[in-house]
């Protein structure tokens, strides 16, 4: 008999590593099927001795061992891939096996004795001088693309493999039908919308695949088992897309400088504006420049930031959603057969709703949210946290006024404007109410480019899938995202005006009631060094990332037992001065959220005694290392 030690790969199982026994050999790197509880999960078999070796620890043991399940599959990890995952999981305070279940696709790890067996398989990583340094590139996406597709020609010319990974599944089938000409017979993408049977039968041919092969993926497929990977692309760097938005809150960014480092591949991060602390550490020498990295972003089309507080004087007491010089660009799109894109930032008919005699705001009743009001046969308040809708027809709760007043301007506003105003004139939307699933996405965006003089009215989700120009474009409201309380806030407004900018080929015309905010001068002008320059000092004053490592704790539950757990937090990491918040939306689905957020000097992390007592906190407590957000 042999008693056996594994990684389970799965989420939510706190232990790193657990035994169990066997009649068989199985050799480390293998993959078996394990009893949790009550279900088998997946395991990486990582050592294993005879039970006469353990005799004494057996002797010792405080539980029963159970005996290891029948899948027993070869090796499907390489070393460094294991490795890079292990620090993945120091990193982000998880255990392996999370980390792996995160980076390697589901129908993988569950069908393991389907794919075909590794050869020649490295014994160990790399050794440390065929490491490289990470490299940038910022550049508009043209000027990236032709960096790329060099880069692509030389590794193939050295008989290496390349990793191009980006952030959503749009975005891998956008770069499949830019860059792969003269090499689609050596192409693959892999992506999460692909059926369980076609990501098999991809990962297979990618593994038996002589020639060198150019792989399009997103960050749940890095582990694809090549020996000869020579460089990895992160593209779009800027994109929150990589940070995983559960348990263990890995950044795919962070796991891909691991790997890279771990398999001695080079590794290159680009995008129109990278990320301040990216941009930081090229200027620290950290990362190194692949080409010259632009601060001046071109562009063909004429810009207008239009201050729209000037509709509303005592003279002029009106309150216009559309502006002189945005109702011109309508008409002007409408007389020409020009499609026109317009953005909102925020859903619904209006973000917010007030007491206008008390001043109280309408919120969920399960949650402290503030309800969004939406146009229906009857108009209703719907809670974009946990999805409660009432009617609208309510008297203020705290005074029982029937005053409530709108506050904001949404993109069903927007739409019922410009339909009042252009009768004939055809036109789209797409956001999350009208838009559930990428089918209907991408018809609607292919219809619009197929409608001359259409106009698309859209929130972020429609940036994804506007992948070819528009004549014209505008932005009808962005202002609410300025009173989103968050560190990375000015960053992602200015990634929206670029892309938008880069799409537009004759007229942009900005629309904001807060004028004084350079970012629009920034944006609008493509001036990312003064934009860069502003946002450091800021972050160097208030002591942010790249200036601190942040990790963020977070409780939810009852307003009892959250105070209670708590307390406990503050008293296990008192050493390291929590700061104790309530979340941005305290209240939840009835249930209390509370936030802890360490903020410790930039280099510290990882701190050996820090992160044995965050990975002793129970499951339910949650940890964020490098939080996008501290809301």
């Amino acid at each position: 008999m042999y008693i056996v030690n594994v990684v389970p790969i799965a989420r939510g199982i706190g232990a790193e590593m657990l035994s169990y026994f066997t009649t068989s050999e199985i050799k480390p790197g293998s993959i078996v099927k394990v009893p949790i509880r009550s279900r088998e999960v997946p395991a990486l078999v990582i050592g294993m001795k005879s039970a006469a070796e353990a005799k004494t620890d057996l002797k010792n043991s405080t539980y029963t061992l159970k005996k290891i399940g029948k899948l027993n599959v070869l090796p499907l990890f390489l070393p460094g891939f294991i490795k890079a995952a292990q620090d993945a999981a120091e990193y982000f305070a998880g255990s392996t096996g999370s980390v792996l279940a995160l980076v390697t696709p589901k129908v993988i790890l569950e069908q393991a004795e389907k794919v075909v067996p590794q050869k020649d398989i490295p014994d160990s990583v790399p050794d440390q001088n065929e490491r490289h340094e990470p490299y940038t590139i910022q550049a508009d996406e043209e000027e990236r693309l032709a960096h790329y597709k060099s880069l692509i020609r030389e590794q193939f010319a050295k008989k290496k493999s390349v990793l191009f990974c980006l952030p959503t599944i749009q975005d891998t089938k956008r770069i499949f039908s830019t860059l792969p000409k003269g090499i689609e017979q050596y192409t693959y993408v892999l992506n999460s919308s692909l059926s369980k049977k076609e990501i098999l039968n991809t990962w297979n041919k990618i593994i038996e695949e002589p020639h060198p092969v150019l792989i399009i993926t997103t960050g749940s497929f890095l582990g694809i088992p090549r020996t000869d990977i020579g460089t990895i692309i992160l593209e779009r760097e800027s994109s929150n897309g990589y940070k995983a938005q559960i348990r263990p809150y890995v950044d795919t960014r962070r796991f891909a400088e691991f790997l890279a480092l771990r398999i001695g591949a080079k590794l290159i991060f680009g995008d129109h504006l990278l990320r301040v602390e990216t941009l930081w550490r090229t200027k620290q020498g950290d990362l190194a420049e692949l080409a010259p990295l632009k601060f001046r972003s071109i562009s063909t089309s004429k810009e207008v930031v239009v201050d729209m507080k000037r509709y509303k004087t005592l003279d002029r007491p009106d309150f216009r959603i559309i502006g002189e010089e945005l109702d011109a660009l309508i008409q002007q799109s409408k007389d020409h057969n020009e499609n026109l894109f317009l953005f909102a930032a925020r859903r619904g008919l209006a973000p917010m709703t007030v007491c206008g005699d008390c001043g109280t705001t309408v919120l969920c009743t399960k949650c402290t949210a503030p309800v969004v009001l939406h146009r229906g046969e009857e108009n209703f308040f719907l809670c974009h946290r946990c999805g409660e809708r009432r009617s609208a027809e309510e008297r203020c709760k705290n005074c029982d006024s029937w005053k409530l007043t709108t506050l904001g301007i949404g993109i069903e506003l927007i739409e019922n404007t410009i339909q009042n105003m252009f009768p004939d004139m055809k036109i789209f939307r797409m956001d999350k109410d009208s838009i559930t699933t990428h089918k209907q996405a991408l018809a609607v965006v292919n219809e619009f480019y197929n409608s001359p003089g259409s106009i698309l009215i859209g929130t972020e989700m429609a940036l994804t899938y506007l992948e070819k120009p528009v004549e014209n474009s505008g932005v009808a409201a962005i202002d609410s995202l300025f009173s989103i309380p968050d560190f990375r806030i000015n960053e992602k407004i200015m990634n929206i005006l670029l892309k938008i900018r880069s799409i537009t080929q004759k007229i942009y015309v900005v629309q904001t009631r807060s004028r004084n905010q350079r970012i629009f001068d920034y944006a609008t002008k493509g001036n990312l060094m003064d934009f860069y320059r502003e946002e450091i000092e800021e972050r160097k004053k208030l002591s942010y990332p790249p200036f601190s490592n942040l990790i963020k704790i977070t409780i939810k539950g009852t307003r009892e037992q959250v105070t209670s757990d708590m307390d406990f937090v503050e008293k296990l990491l008192e050493d390291y001065n929590p700061l104790v918040f309530p979340a941005f939306i305290e209240t939840v689905n009835k249930k209390t959220v509370m936030h802890a957020l360490l903020k410790l000097d930039q280099g510290t992390w990882v701190n050996k005694d820090l992160l044995e007592r965050l990975l002793s906190l129970p499951p339910h407590i949650s940890v964020n290392v490098d939080p996008e957000s501290l809301l």
